[in-house]
């Protein structure tokens, strides 16, 4: 008992050690996000913060290329967005009602205006708990694509913005997933 007692709080100890304690993962569900274009995109947190606190807060951050950003309602928690002082944007979501469950991913949808130029473009995530942490990704990483989230694991979400030439769309591969799904990790 004492073994197991013991293997189970070693095991907490390296899961808290872990910088990016959530996901927040970029899909796009099946479209390329094109150069000049507007088309939608999920951002995806799939749990609270460890060890399992609730999530209370999410804001999105991105830079002045993103020529505009709109959350799209999601129930039960209030967007807002605004200009940054460098010209990028800020997107708030909070929850009006009962903290989300550790383990509930909660999915939100924008419309975005992509930059003019074919590129990678990341998305400052932070996620607010329960507790009062705040877990912030930063980092780069490999970008997401029309047929592939940004990896689960990857701190910093970001989208492969393509030329007009280059895109695909659910159309063109009938396998994808329309609508966003939980991603594993």
């Amino acid at each position: 008992m004492v073994a197991g007692s013991l293997a189970l709080a070693a095991g907490l100890i390296a899961a808290s050690a872990v910088p990016a304690s959530a996901h927040a993962i970029i899909d796009l569900g099946g479209v390329s996000a094109v150069a000049g274009k507007a088309s939608a995109m999920t951002l995806e947190i799939q749990h609270g913060c460890l060890p399992v606190e609730a999530t209370t807060q999410v804001e999105a951050f991105v830079g002045p290329r993103w020529r505009a950003v709109e959350p799209v309602e999601t129930t039960g928690w209030q967007a807002s967005v605004e200009r940054t002082a460098h010209g990028g944007w800020h997107i708030t979501w909070i929850d009006l009602g009962e903290p989300i469950a550790f383990a509930k991913p909660t999915f939100f949808r924008i419309k975005v205006s992509w930059p003019d130029k074919p590129g990678i473009y990341g998305m400052r995530v932070t996620q607010q708990c329960t507790d009062g942490a705040s877990y912030d990704w930063n980092a780069k990483s490999t970008p997401a694509t029309a047929h592939r989230p940004s990896p689960p694991l990857t701190p910093r979400p970001e989208v492969l913005v393509v030329a007009h030439g280059e895109a695909m769309d659910v159309q063109s591969r009938p396998d994808a997933p329309a609508t966003p799904e939980g991603h594993a990790h």
